[in-house]
């Protein structure tokens, strides 16, 4: 029984690694090109892209 305990566990982390993984990815595209067509607010895109980051992942942890 301690066999599927810890697997299940390291597939729990391995997913929840994975899911961090695609997000940071998601978000550095989505910001950087934000920020490539309005050069001049870069700041204001950045904080707007992470906000609406943390809401998705919060979103859907509610939600699951």
């Amino acid at each position: 029984m301690g066999v599927i305990k810890y697997n299940t566990m390291f597939l729990g982390i391995l997913v929840l690694i994975t899911a961090l993984t695609i997000s940071a990815v998601a978000i550095y595209y989505s910001v950087s090109g934000l920020v490539a067509i309005f050069a001049a607010a870069a700041l204001p895109i950045i904080i707007m892209g992470g906000a609406l980051e943390i809401g998705k992942l919060v979103t859907a942890v509610w939600l699951h």
